[in-house]
């Protein structure tokens, strides 16, 4: 079938990248006019003129909430490197350039998984280049091994998902290169069976063949249900959109009315003619180096009503704060938040991380089965990614261990609050420094008692 979720997803990297649509292309003239714009997230107004909405689309900006949220979320993940056992030299290779583009396995985890937590879903290519390689010396010195390559979920044209949620077969386009290094455009196949690449022009068969594995190597991540599926994270971009035109609405206000309007009163009676002169002649005469003399009323300023710009400065900081409670936001030093609030959103961002840290896990363990069998060994690596991310308020956690020391409580109960200000304020520690903090807690507590 075909991929009907793709012009969502897409939709989702544009906000998340910051591009297409969200960085409208304005097209000027002779003259440097804007006049025409490619395409744009802003809503057009009902009677605004191609020259006015290309000048909104000119200064429009827009500054990704969802690359904030994804990658605040994915960098607390980084904080703890999954635990390997490999046991074998070419799983090692794999390891330490996982993409065949020198990227060792967390450095392509890190940028999967913005993707991914930005979508809800990511698809994962294992595939193996041609066997070149005499021995094994020669197989782990030149790289003959699987490399994983990420498939965003919009590039799937047409896929079949079978009974166990596994792709049966799936496509997608990319570039083949020839053996003459011609870039040809192509549609990429793979089934549990075998593979094959067709160019798009003409459709003529460019490479094929079978593969050892027994499902597709196409794998699926999704952070709940079968592909396609989207994430918690997928509505900050509607969210995103709104705020884009919300910021665009919002400098039209300010820069129509932002300045002050000149009045000048003139005598009863006066002509069209004698009011233009009047005008003309403050017009240029006033200035910050100038003084004009009158006699009369006096000049007055009417300044704009404030009303509709305040408004909509409220209406942003509303959709800004609700982006920020999707995307488990810590709240600000400046923003008023009681402890137990607080403490319930860190409970919420821990459990977050702890879901879709035990999901990369199976995706991970998964993409090295496919790495054993391609290889043709019968052990694969052990994995072990972490599930207690102890994000907590480093300001209240030492109040905490205070009043547990004046209400008197057990030394046992002591100890633990200060492993727990230890974990968090030394998170991105390395764990011989914290185990050594851990171990200096306990003799203290033994010279205590």
């Amino acid at each position: 079938m075909q991929n009907s979720a793709a012009s969502r997803y897409q939709f989702i990297a544009h906000a998340l990248n910051g591009d297409g649509p969200f960085r409208p292309v304005v097209s000027h003239d002779a003259h440097g006019q804007p006049i025409t714009v490619q395409s744009s997230y802003l809503v057009r107004y009902p009677r605004e003129s191609d020259l006015k909405f290309s000048r909104r689309n000119e200064v429009a900006f827009f500054d990704s909430p969802m690359a904030q949220a994804a990658g605040d979320f994915v960098g607390y993940l980084s904080e703890r490197n999954p635990v390997r056992n490999l046991p074998h030299a070419l799983y090692k290779t794999i390891a330490d350039d996982a993409d065949g583009k020198g990227n060792s396995i967390d450095v392509f985890w890190q940028a999967f998984m913005i993707e991914a937590k930005a979508r809800g879903c990511m698809c994962l290519l294992v595939d193996m280049p041609a066997m070149d390689a005499d021995t094994m010396g020669e197989q782990i010195s030149d790289r003959v091994a699987p490399y994983l390559a990420a498939i965003k979920p919009e590039q799937i044209t047409e896929y079949e998902i079978g009974q166990d949620g596994k792709f049966v077969f799936a496509e997608f386009a990319g570039r083949y290169i020839k053996d003459d290094g011609e870039r040809v455009d192509a549609s990429w196949r793979f089934d549990r069976f075998g593979w094959e690449v067709r160019a798009i022009k003409g459709g003529a068969i460019l490479d094929a063949g079978e593969h050892p594995l027994d499902q597709c190597p196409i794998l699926i991540f999704t952070e709940g249900g079968d592909f396609p599926a989207f994430g918690p994270f997928a509505p900050i971009a509607d969210l995103s959109k709104r705020l884009f035109n919300l910021d665009s609405e919002l400098d039209e206000i300010l820069r129509a009315q932002t300045f002050s309007l000149l009045t000048m009163q003139v005598p009863e009676g006066s002509t069209d003619s004698q009011k233009i002169d009047a005008a003309r002649v403050v017009g240029e005469t006033i200035g910050t180096a100038n003084l004009m003399v009158h006699t009369g009323s006096t000049p007055t300023f009417i300044a704009p009503d404030a009303g509709p710009a305040a408004t909509y400065a409220a209406r942003i900081d509303a959709i800004r704060a609700r982006i920020n409670e999707i995307g488990l936001a810590i709240a600000s030093p400046n923003q008023r938040e009681s402890g137990i609030s607080m403490q319930m959103r860190f409970h919420k961002i821990n459990a977050a991380l702890a879901k879709f840290a035990s999901q990369m896990e199976d995706l991970e363990r998964r993409a090295w089965d496919l790495c054993r069998q391609w290889l043709g060994m019968s052990a694969a690596p052990e994995v072990q990614w972490s599930v207690d991310y102890s994000r907590a308020d480093a300001t209240t956690e030492p109040d905490v261990l205070a009043s547990m020391q004046a209400t008197g409580m057990p030394a046992e109960v002591i100890r633990e609050q200060q492993r727990r200000i230890v974990a968090v304020q030394f998170s991105g520690a390395d764990q011989a420094v914290v185990e050594d903090i851990h171990r200096a807690i306990d003799e203290r507590a033994q010279e205590v008692a």
